[in-house]
């Protein structure tokens, strides 16, 4: 195989989160005497981390909203999503099939998420135990993706180079966040965004079935 490394993005590539992510928002919304907003919807505001997450749910409201408001829209998210997470949440099909073809071909596997970094280590611990190598969800003073910050740390980490890894996910911030940390990527339509959507956000390998994704690496 081509690549030492695979790392992945975990909301919308590893796992389908939606519903659990959608149910934390409009959870938090009542909390705070907001209407709750359709999954579908909500799914549009997903990819940038849990802040940028509630900012576009309020930003879809009519009128303006407050600081206070949305400080206490994050908390109250956090802490509904955080003793939620797992909930319906579930692997895509054939996602744990592939992460264990690749684990038994030598391969190191990681994962970095702009979720937050408890959630997302619990999650995956949850789903694929003992799989992965290195995981990795938002922390305080590392810049979200497609910052390349995270998954620079996890290479050092791993003592890896970037010609040695490739990146999978289901964004266009993902796609950017490869092309920052200077490595390729491959990015999969099963998830969040269409294909007709990567594609106008310059992925060059799209795949749409994990087994199509091993035989593109």
């Amino acid at each position: 195989m081509r690549y030492k490394a695979v790392i992945f993005d975990l909301d919308g590539t590893l796992l389908n989160t939606i519903d659990d992510l959608a149910r934390s928002v409009n959870a938090a919304r009542q909390m705070n005497g907001l209407n709750g907003q359709d999954t579908e919807l909500i799914k549009t505001f997903v990819g940038n981390g849990r802040v940028k997450l509630i900012k576009r749910s309020l930003d879809a409201d009519p009128g303006v909203y407050d600081d206070q408001l949305l400080q206490k829209m994050l908390e109250d998210n956090a802490s509904y999503y955080n003793s939620h997470c797992i909930g319906v949440t579930k692997p895509y099909d054939g996602i744990s099939e592939l992460l264990l073809r690749l684990k038994g071909a030598g391969i190191i596997l990681a994962c970095i998420s702009n979720k937050d970094d408890e959630p997302s280590s619990e999650l995956i611990e949850h789903f694929f135990p003992g799989l992965f190598d290195y995981v990795a969800g938002s922390r305080p003073g590392v810049p979200r993706k497609p910052e390349a910050d995270a998954v620079i740390t996890c290479m050092d980490s791993l003592g890896l180079s970037p010609e040695e890894c490739v990146y999978i996910g289901d964004s266009d911030v993902d796609i950017k966040t490869a092309i920052n940390a200077g490595m390729d990527s491959i990015s999969c339509d099963w998830g969040f965004k269409t294909r007709e959507f990567l594609i106008s956000s310059g992925a060059r390998k799209i795949c749409s079935r994990p087994a199509d994704l091993w035989q593109l690496l």
